[in-house]
């Protein structure tokens, strides 16, 4: 593997490749003994979505560059990840920015389900379709962690904007890094993703960067479905 600037990778799964299982969906949003009651509903739903090969996503490299206290700077764009993100990706020489999607049918699956009044159902697939997500880019991760390693490279775990004092407006910025409708994601006046189960973030790479399991006690962010988890 060569590390070099401003290449994208681009990835496109089916949700049998990601492994999903029950207890995934239960680890996200515990339902005690109910999620045993929807467990043949669950299964059937990941089954209808097994022709499905909307889950994309991918990353571009980007060189480090000087930037103030409290803030990154590539490609003569400074980011303002705030000082616990910053901190986490001090001494990367490259910062890897990834996009990645599950694609618009487990959504629209969850809204007609709502709709139909069967809001645990809608519930369950909306919980599945972060699940899809969050799967994809940790396959996306783990491939690119053996990649860095043969190198001689570490990296660091993966930061998103709204998250940790970085501000999802910011999200404009990392978006120009790729090409307009990377892996079929959009972002609107907002700064918020269509399709809406997607995640756009940041990683450090370098020989001098630490992986650091997210530090929830530090953080503000009450919505985030990394709080309380050891790792992703």
């Amino acid at each position: 593997m060569e590390i070099v600037a401003n290449n994208i990778k681009e990835y496109c799964f089916s949700i049998n490749d990601l492994n999903i299982t029950i207890e995934d969906l239960e680890e996200l949003a515990p339902m005690g003994d109910m999620i045993e009651m929807y467990r043949d509903f669950l299964n059937s739903e990941i089954q209808k979505l097994s022709s499905v090969k909307s889950i994309k996503g991918g990353y571009v490299f980007v060189e480090a560059q000087e930037a103030e206290k409290g803030k990154i700077r590539t490609n003569n764009i400074t980011f303002d990840t705030g000082k616990l993100i910053t901190a986490y990706l001090k001494r990367s020489s490259h910062y890897v920015f990834f996009i990645c999607t599950a694609g618009n049918e487990v959504s629209s699956r969850s809204k007609e389900l709502m709709n139909a009044g069967e809001l645990v159902e809608g519930y369950f697939l909306d919980t599945l379709g972060s699940v899809m997500v969050e799967k994809a880019m940790d396959q996306i991760q783990n491939e690119l962690n053996a990649e860095l390693k043969k190198i001689g490279l570490s990296n660091t775990n993966r930061y998103s904007p709204g998250y940790c004092d970085w501000d999802v407006a910011e999200q404009s910025k990392l978006f120009s890094l790729f090409p307009q409708q990377f892996a079929g994601v959009t972002i609107n006046e907002s700064c918020l993703m269509h399709p809406v189960k997607s995640v756009s973030g940041i990683m450090g790479i370098g020989t001098d960067v630490k992986y650091n399991d997210h530090v929830c006690i530090e953080c503000n962010s009450t919505n985030c479905i990394y709080r309380d988890k050891k790792k992703h």
